[in-house]
């Protein structure tokens, strides 16, 4: 009798927040698993009620929205069908333009189905989104692992005060209360969203930090990253179109029921979120350095130029 074949390693990548690792089964089927990074002190929440459903009905044939086939307090892992993720294949070109720019228009719209799937009668109001959490307790003490300190202190101090209390808001405006409450994802981050690696749906890892509330938490999610992927590559002189182009698919085939305002306020929130995650889970690197004036230039125009043109 043969012994069953040993998981290959794809992929193992790790930070202070979370360690991933991918892996191919003998089956064919990719395995994305996550357990806490050393600096990751409390525990993983489980899948709230009812989610699991709701992320099937909103699913269709070209994106869906995948719930753990396993997960524990320290960890959590997905059956997916690909090895690479949106911000990977941002990061690396190699994904043609065209490819990319359907996954986001299927994300569009089957967000908008699962925003309008509301939570279920007596449900408990959800959690506040860890990411928005984080950042919310680091802007209010400056408090973390690492460079969390240094960084709190440099950016604040080079904002000014002005810039550093309208930055305070944006994420107090992205968690006003909402009737009805949408189902959200409440990590809709690129590293989330997964590529097939043959003919199939995208796939986009959920359920950990499934909650309720604006449909403006998902949407600002994915705007804020492409419009740092955006600055970022504007800033090395490179092409900066790509990204514009994803938030326009993504946004069209969402639709109406969002408030422009609230989604460029926070997807500033997003980008300074992502700034205080690099200091606090990765340390101090010099790219830091770059988050100030951008996160100037996007204060001072409240995060038009996010959604400008769409």
């Amino acid at each position: 009798m043969t012994a069953p074949a040993e998981p290959e390693l794809v992929d193992n990548f790790a930070t202070g927040l979370q360690v991933t690792r991918i892996t191919r089964q003998a089956d064919g089927t990719i395995h994305w698993r996550r357990t806490p990074g050393v600096n990751h002190t409390t525990p993983y929440p489980p899948v709230p009620p009812h989610f699991a459903e709701q992320a099937e009905q909103a699913s269709d044939s070209r994106l869906r929205f995948t719930t753990p086939f396993d997960a524990g307090p320290q960890h959590t892992g997905w059956h997916t069908t690909g090895t690479t993720s949106a911000a990977r294949a941002l990061l690396s070109g190699d994904i043609p333009v065209d490819r990319l720019q359907d996954v986001f228009g299927a994300l569009g719209a089957r967000l908008k189905v699962l925003h309008d799937l509301r939570p279920a009668e007596g449900q408990p109001d959800g959690p506040v989104p860890p990411w928005l959490e984080r950042l919310e307790s680091w802007l209010e003490n400056g408090r973390g692992p690492r460079a969390s300190a240094g960084f709190h202190y440099r950016l604040r101090s080079q904002l000014g005060p002005a810039r550093w209390e309208k930055l305070r808001g944006y994420g107090p405006e992205l968690l006003r209360p909402l009737e009805p409450a949408a189902t959200l994802h409440g990590w809709l981050t690129l590293g989330n969203i997964i590529l097939p690696d043959r003919p199939g749906p995208a796939l986009v890892l959920s359920g950990a930090e499934a909650t309720h509330g604006r449909p403006e938490v998902d949407l600002a999610c994915v705007i804020g990253e492409l419009e740092e992927f955006r600055l970022t590559a504007d800033h090395l002189h490179a092409d900066a179109s790509v990204q514009h182009t994803l938030a326009g698919a993504l946004l069209t085939a969402y639709g109406d029921g969002w408030d422009r305002d609230t989604v460029a306020a926070g997807a500033i929130a997003r980008i300074a979120s992502h700034a205080r995650d690099f200091a606090s889970f990765v340390g101090w690197h010099s790219s830091l350095h770059a988050y100030v004036p951008m996160l100037a230039d996007l204060i001072d125009c409240d995060g038009s130029t996010a959604l400008r043109g769409l």
